[in-house]
This record gives C-alpha cells, structure tokens and sequence, in this order.
C-alpha cells in the first residue's frame, strides 16, 4: 500500500470523478423512467463496466434496506422514524408502511385482513394516493386525498409524543458591573445579577427568579420575583403551579399571591394564540441603562447606545398591568415612564374554554397579607360572540365580573364590566368598573390598530391590590379613574415604498389628584436602497404637569456591501448630536463607538463591545465627557447540569435541549452541547454543525425530532462512529480498478461505501487494520488494510489497495 496525504487539490480532484458519477446515475435513472430494461454497458469508465442494475434498471435511486426518513404528508412534516424498503417482484424498491403508522399519521384505512396490516400497498388501499420517496431530501412524501384523513387541526402534535425530558437543573445568569466618576472626583460603583433558576425532576418544575444589587456604601439587596413547582395536566390541557406566582390577569389585573393555581396552556392545543407581549420603546441621549420593572421587580435590564431602543421579547407576568420603565444615563440622570398594557379582546372559538382558578395568600409588597381565592371562565359562543365571567373572594373583599367580545365588521372588540366590594380601616367601598378593548386591522389601508383598550372606574371601586393598598394604609394612594391607550402601525405605499408610521399614546386620570397624566410615542422610518432614516417624537407628562419631550432625526448608512461592513449613524435630538460606527469582527465579534455633543457644547465619547460566544454573551461599555466618565461590563449566559455532567450556554429559554453525540465523549468535554430554545407541544428538529464535529466522526442520523413539553429539558442522542477516513483505490490482480457501483463491506457484512468509476472508495475506518469485502453482480474480491500511524492535520489518507 503507498499513502500519501490529501491536500486541497487532491481533495477537489478526488470530488470530480464523485460528481461525475451521481450525474451519470440521475441521467440513468430519468432514462429508466420510461424503459423496463436499462443498458447498464453504457457506463463504461476506464474499460469497466458499472454494477448499478439492482438501482436502474428499475429505475430506483435506493437500494432495499432499512433507513431513516422525514415522512410528509401532504408536504408537511408527520414523523420522523425507521422505514424499511423492500425489493418487488418487479424490482422496485418500496416503502413497507404497517396500518398502525398510517393511522398514527391520521390517514383513514377501510377494513382488511391480518395480512393487509404489516405492509400497506397506499396507492392501492386508496384511491388517488401516491407514495415518493425523495432520496436527494430523504423524504418519504405522502399524498392522501384529505376525504381519507382525519380532521386535525393544523399544528396538531399527539399527546403521546410529548416529552417530560429529563432530570436537569440549570440557572440563567445576567451580570453587570458598574463604574461611575462624576464632579470631584466622587466614584460610585454597583453591580446587578439577576438568576432565573430551574430543577426538572420528573414532570415537576421548580423555577426561581431573583436578583441581586450592590451599591457603594449600601448593604447587598436580595430580592426573589416568584419561586414556584409547576406540572402539566395533560388531560385538561393546563398547567398546576405552586408556590410564588402571579394570578392569570385574563379578566381581573393580576396580583402576586403564594398558592396554587391551576390555569389552561393554549400552547397545548393546535395553532392557538401565545399571547400578547408589549412593545418597549424609548430614547436613550448617551450610553444608557435601562430597566424594565412590574410591581418593583426587574424584568429586564440592558445597556443601549444613544438613540431609539426597543425591546418586544419581555414577557410580564400578567397579561395586563403597568410597566416602569428606567432610563439612566451616562452622567447618572435618570428617566422614568409608564406603560400600561393588556391583552387583545377576549375571543374564544365556539365551543371553546378557557378557565383558570386561584387560590393564596397576597404578597404584592404590601404590609396586609390577605386571602385570595379567585376564578375565571370564558366560552365561545358561536364563531362572532363569547361571554367570560369571574369572581375574586377574600374575607372583606368580593369582585365579579362579566363579559362580552364580538366580532364585527368594524373589528373584534369586547366589554366587561365589574362590581366590587371592600372593606377596609372600618370604611366600606362599593363600586364598578367599565373596560372596552378593541383590536382591528384594515389590510386594504395596510393599517394595523394593534390594541385600543379603555376604562373607567366609579369612586368607589376598588380592585384586589388596591384593597391590600387600603388594609396596609399606605399614603397617597391614587386610583385610576379613567385610561386609554391606543397602539396604531400604518405602512406608506405600496409594500412600504414610502415608509412606515408608529403611534402609541396612553392617558390617565386618577380620583384624588388634579390633571391627567400621558405619553405619546410618534415616529416615521424609511428606507431608500441601503440608506435608512428616521424621524421620531415622546411627550410625556405627570399629572403635576412635569414632562419630558424629545424630537429626534437619525439615519443609518453601511459604508461597504459586504456582509460584516461597517454601519454609520447619526442621532439628532432637541439638545444633542450622537455620530456612532458600528459593526462586527468576524462571526462573533461586534463593536460600536460614537461622539455626541450636547446644547452646551459638551463633548462625550462612548464605546462598546459584544462578544457572543458559544457559552456566553460577554459585554463592555465605557463612556467618557466633561465632570463625569463610566465604564460597565457585562455577562450572560447558563450553566446547566444534568445526569451527562455540566455544561455552559448561551442563556436558555424555559424549554430547551440538551443534544448528545453518543460515541464522541470528546465533545464538549462530555459529548453534550446545548440548544437554548425549543418550542413546547410541537415537533422541534435538531441538528448538529458537522464541520465541528471533525473529519473523524460520523453521524448516523444527522437530524433528531423532539417535542418537549412546556419547561421540559428533552435529550437528543446522535449516534455517532469515529475512526479514520481513507480513500481506497481498489486494484484487482489484473491490475484493473474494482468495477463502478461495487459495495464495499466490512468483515462483519456491513455496508461501508459504494466504488466510484476510478475504482476509489472513501470509508470511515474505526480498526487500524481488517479486512473488506467488495462484491459486485458477477464477482467479488477481498482487500486486507493495514492504516500507518496518524498524523496530526492529516484529514483522511489516500490509500492503494489491491483487491484479490
């Protein structure tokens, strides 16, 4: 044998003849197509004939045997399993599909006998269905008439297939450190760390959010957000929680109890609505901080650059309520705003529930830590009208309510109305509460009113957390009297050729204090080939008449039209300039650096980086002008431990997966990488990235299919084989090459690799030496290999070898 080792060159050489061969097999086969009988002399390489009667003369692209495949149905994709082809007596390579699968898959198959059920023959069980097997997508593609299938809902995912996961603990970690200088000289410095915690034992979950801040010369803060175990209950499609939770806000505002609550998952049922998130947004004059908090608690805390910001990824408690919103600047200045928001009006398809039940004990901040029990239930009525009904019980408090939502032609709205009754230092309260919610998109103005929502309470009305409020006698407490809040996006032209337009506004009157409080967010954005612009306006106003307004005109421009090129931007506002260059180092790397200038002729300069690694997210800022100057730096990321071992992530969502390579322990240090995100109910595809896998692992099955239940950390197992690859030239004792189309199999009989017309063979090796069998449809001969040492940076060895 003589070896050498593959460079470049060589490797693209070796591809041609590859290339050539998988050409001359599809024009085969289309010639096939039309004829029973193929003349396999025509492909003659090198004086040999090619050993491909058993592919083409029957015109097949598979060999019979076993093999892994996405099975669609109807192009979507139904399963992902083991199929076995069987060789006809026709020669045909078929599918062998057993009426358990087919019925499993949802297709309706009239009555036959036992021996009917182990090998379903689809075009002739049914009319006008047809089996394909795609050997290009390894795709086993079905098309039944939909008379022959159940009706499912799109989406539909089985119960049965859900996955608990495993056993897992893992913590989601945000850090920041702060630096600050200001005027003589004075420092400060504080730092941030916010957990989300998770143990998975079983089908119980255990989560925990908590922060931690520290401040110079103030004691370290530890505050816990919700602690609570949670499970599915399959048969109700719900979820059973206990513990620190917020109650459902599906008709009354949500409050903070320690309890259960038993409540519907809408992710468990086929293509349902996952609720409604707010969108964040705001203006930051310098590098900035800002924080997104509920009920005092943090729920997002990021550093932005000077300009416009937004964040839609902030999932409240609740599905309505109010958000505070922080913004502080790099001199220390800070800026607060409100923002209320709600969900879209309540809409249930007909015959359709949604319930949820609580019961606990309050723990919303407040001194007073009454009783809580309390229940919702909404009904579709018919495919235009549902009524909703709810109750909140506590020893001096009793709140119901009643609903109505409607689809009309002027778009879905719903009405509500609720009557309370409170009892508090010795005063007795009575009163009502109206809100109206509407939602509408007009496609032909290219209009969408996202969310207008408005309510009024009378004097006397008072909700569960303003009740705890009065039983605490905290001071100057003031409720809403009367709120709107309008969310409208408008597309100019035809497809947005003239841009786009934002509006949001909110206002707020309360009982007890004079004026109205509001916020307004206006902005225009436009994009002329690469050049992008926008103009923006906020106002915003207390009820004492103290606001804020900023106008701001920017635009952002790639200085190349290369992938990674560098993005220039400007941001003018009513008292200061920012110029910023961004973009990224590589695949990982990305950077951003402006100048600004203030009314006062203040000149500052700020920088930062972000380094997205494959185990964290790692952070730099630093901002410098006259009197004061700061720096921070930041890291994000998991730390996941389970029965494999540990492993650090990227931050993990609530639901994600745990991806093992089964026979490569040298991964990741134990076989085991992460994927952050999965979507709970519905059939998730993973995959690996090959070329870190190296030259010297193979997978079996390159693609896994989970679906995880809500929470669930699921497990995905590769098999893989690692050995050596080498590339035979299989010489036989006349010296000419093994014939084109010959398998090659090991001494155990399993298949390795198929001859290419030079007589050459690639092959993954997992023993140093041994012994394969190459056989084709009139001969066969034997090739004993023995592998030299290996060398590092050698991808695969080219190797001759005579076959005898």
């Amino acid at each position: 044998m003589r070896s050498k080792s593959l460079t470049s060159p060589a490797r693209r050489s070796a591809a041609i003849p590859l290339a050539c061969a998988c050409g001359l097999i599809a024009c085969a086969q289309a010639l096939a197509a039309d004829a029973s009988v193929f003349n396999t002399r025509f492909l003659k390489l090198d004086g040999q004939a090619a050993d491909l009667k058993a592919v083409l003369s029957a015109g097949n692209d598979i060999l019979p045997g076993r093999y892994r495949v996405d099975i669609l149905l109807n192009r979507q994709l139904a399963d992902r399993r083991d199929i076995l082809f069987r060789q006809e007596r026709d020669g045909k390579v078929r599918p062998c599909l057993d009426a358990a699968l087919l019925r499993k898959l949802g297709v309706k198959l009239p009555p036959s006998g036992p021996g009917d059920e182990a090998c379903v023959d689809l075009p002739q069980r049914l009319e006008h269905a047809q089996a394909r097997y795609d050997s290009t997508r390894l795709q086993l593609e079905l098309s039944v008439p939909q008379a022959h299938l159940l009706r499912r809902a799109d989406g539909y995912v089985d119960p049965s297939l859900w996955d608990a996961g495993v056993n897992a603990a893992y913590a989601n970690y945000q850090f920041s450190g702060q630096y600050r200088r200001g005027q003589h000289g004075r420092a400060s410095r504080q730092w941030y760390l916010g957990l989300q915690n998770g143990l998975n034992l079983g089908d119980w979950r255990l989560r925990n959010d908590a922060t931690l801040n520290g401040n110079t010369g103030q004691a370290t803060e530890i505050r816990s957000n919700r602690t609570l175990l949670q499970r599915d209950i399959t048969t109700l499609r719900s979820q059973l929680a206990l513990g620190e939770q917020y109650t459902d806000a599906m008709l009354f505002d949500s409050s903070r109890i320690r309890g259960a609550q038993l409540s519907q998952d809408e992710a468990m049922l086929p293509d349902s609505e996952r609720g409604y998130r707010p969108v964040i947004r705001g203006q930051a004059r310098s590098q900035a901080t800002v924080e997104v908090r509920q009920n005092g608690y943090v729920l997002h805390r990021a550093d932005v650059p000077p300009g416009p910001f937004e964040f839609s990824d902030i999932a409240p408690s609740g599905s309505n309520g109010e958000l505070e919103i922080t913004v502080t600047e790099a001199d220390g200045s800070r800026r607060v705003s409100h923002q209320a928001f709600s969900s879209l009006p309540l809409m249930q398809a007909q015959g359709r529930w949604k319930y949820h039940a609580a019961l606990g004990q309050y723990q919303g901040g407040e001194a007073a830590r009454p009783a809580l029990a309390a229940g919702a239930l909404v009904y579709g009525l018919s495919d235009d009208s549902t009524v909703a009904a709810g109750f909140q019980l506590s020893p001096r408090f009793q709140a119901v309510k009643l609903g109505l939502g409607a689809n009309t032609p002027l778009g879905a709205l719903s009405l509500d109305l609720s009557q309370s009754l409170s009892r508090a230092q010795g005063g007795r309260s009575q009163g009502q509460s109206l809100r109206l919610l509407y939602h509408k998109a007009l496609p032909h103005t290219q209009t969408q009113l996202t969310l207008a929502a408005y309510r009024y309470s009378t004097a006397g009305y008072r909700s569960f957390n303003d009740h705890a409020a009065d039983l605490a006698q905290r001071a100057n407490q003031h409720r809403a009297r009367a709120r709107m809040d309008l969310s409208a996006q408008q597309t100019l032209g035809r497809e947005g050729r003239r841009g786009s337009l934002y509006l949001s506004l909110s206002r707020q009157n309360d009982w007890g204090r004079p004026g109205a409080s509001h916020s307004l967010n206006l902005a225009y954005s436009h994009r002329w080939k690469q050049f992008h612009y926008h103009l923006s306006l906020s106002r915003s106003r207390d009820g004492r008449g103290q606001g804020d307004s900023q106008i701001t005109l920017g635009f952002s421009l790639p200085l190349d039209s290369g992938r990674h090129a560098p993005q220039l931007s400007a941001q003018l506002g009513r008292d200061a300039l920012h110029t910023s260059l961004s973009g990224q180092l590589g695949e990982a790397d990305s950077y951003t650096v402006s100048v600004g200038r203030d009314s006062q002729g203040d000149t500052s300069l700020n920088a930062s980086g972000v380094h997205q690694g494959d185990v964290a997210q790692l952070s730099a800022t630093y901002s410098a002008a006259r009197g004061h100057q700061s720096a921070s730096l930041g890291a994000n990321g998991a730390i996941v431990v389970h029965g494999g071992g540990v492993n650090l992530s990227r931050a993990v969502g609530d639901t994600f997966a745990l991806l093992q390579v089964d026979g490569a322990p040298g991964l990741n240090g134990n076989g085991y990488s992460v994927r952050a995100d999965a979507q709970p109910y519905r059939a998730n595809s993973l995959s690996l990235d090959s070329l870190k896998l190296g030259a010297g692992l193979e997978l079996e099955d390159g693609v896994k299919q989970v679906v995880p239940r809500r929470g669930a950390v699921v497990k995905a197992v590769f098999k893989a084989c690692s050995g050596r690859r080498v590339q035979f030239s299989l010489r036989r004792r006349d010296g000419s090459a093994a014939p084109f189309g010959a398998s090659v199999e090991d001494d155990a009989g399993q298949p390795l690799g198929i001859v290419d017309p030079q007589g050459r063979t690639l092959l993954l090796l997992t023993q140093p030496q041994g012994l394969l069998a190459v056989k084709w449809s009139d001969g066969s001969c034997n090739a004993r290999y023995r592998l030299p040492p290996a060398k590092p940076g050698r991808h695969y060895l080219r190797l001759e070898l005579p076959c005898l």
